[in-house]
């Protein structure tokens, strides 16, 4: 039913409905004539228990597995990104947030944060993605709030087979590249220029070609955002609302590896 929730955006009492009108979405649910359908204060428990529990990584691996044992994972190289989900309170003060850890509030988001980008502000979350570069399947993922540096998110994004691994300048450094050389990793995160150093003429170029690679790992953005209508972090805490970006990211692999199949 979960599944059924995130692909067509049915809030807990739209799906509790929808499930007992729809005999396709029983069925798929595996509901027969003998069982009751659980009410919508039984879903929000339940979504309440997978993100408290943790468990939503592991419902994210078991349908990679079962990708992977179809050999569509080439295991070549990781891209690695993330994307910003604003929240849709507005961004609090210390004073404001201060206060709301004494009283919480359901109404207010107590966890986003806000980062900032070139011309703009932003408050809400980041969702991190690292790709099967080839296959476009996502193997590993991140949610946190907006304010750390993409950096601090790259080594959970890697599976740790991969014998090249690209992304963007947020996600560089120098030891990073260093460690990447001794294993023998082949090191796409794009060069970036300082204030005291600008990019050489060949860097330029390198980082052209890895780009080439690299912005593939936007596909899967740019099919959660607008297909599965992921465009804010509705829910008021952390938890729940990585547990939506999970189940997108489970969705999004899930058509991918259905269209892989189909070609092939």
């Amino acid at each position: 039913m979960l599944f059924l929730q995130h692909l067509y955006n049915l809030g807990d009492p739209e799906l509790e409905g929808q499930v007992n009108d729809r005999p396709g979405f029983q069925c798929f649910a595996g509901i027969d004539y003998g069982t009751t359908v659980p009410d919508f204060t039984t879903i929000w428990r339940f979504k309440e228990a997978l993100a408290r529990e943790g468990l939503m990584d592991g419902l994210f691996e078991l349908v990679l597995g079962s990708i992977d044992a179809k050999g569509l994972l080439l295991k070549k190289g990781t891209s690695v990104d993330a994307t910003i989900v604003r929240s849709t309170t507005k961004p609090l003060s210390k004073e404001r947030r201060a206060e709301l850890e004494k009283r919480p509030s359901s109404q207010m988001d107590a966890d986003a944060t806000s980062t900032a980008k070139p011309g703009k502000k932003y408050f809400g979350y980041k969702g991190h993605i690292g790709t099967d570069v080839g296959s476009d399947i996502i193997r590993k993922l991140a949610f946190i709030t907006a304010a750390p540096h993409d950096s601090r998110s790259r080594d959970k994004l890697l599976s740790g087979d991969e014998r090249a691994v690209f992304g963007d300048r947020a996600y560089g450094n120098r030891a990073d590249k260093q460690k990447a050389r001794k294993q023998g990793v082949y090191y796409g995160i794009l060069d970036k220029a300082t204030r005291s150093k600008k990019l050489s003429a060949t860097q330029k170029k390198n980082n052209k070609k890895k780009s080439r690679v690299r912005c593939k790992v936007e596909h899967p953005f740019a099919y959660i955002k607008p297909k599965l209508d992921y465009r804010a972090a509705v829910a008021k805490t952390l938890e729940r609302n990585a547990l939506r970006f999970d189940f997108n990211c489970i969705l999004y692999n899930i058509f991918r590896a259905d269209h892989l199949l189909s070609k092939a």
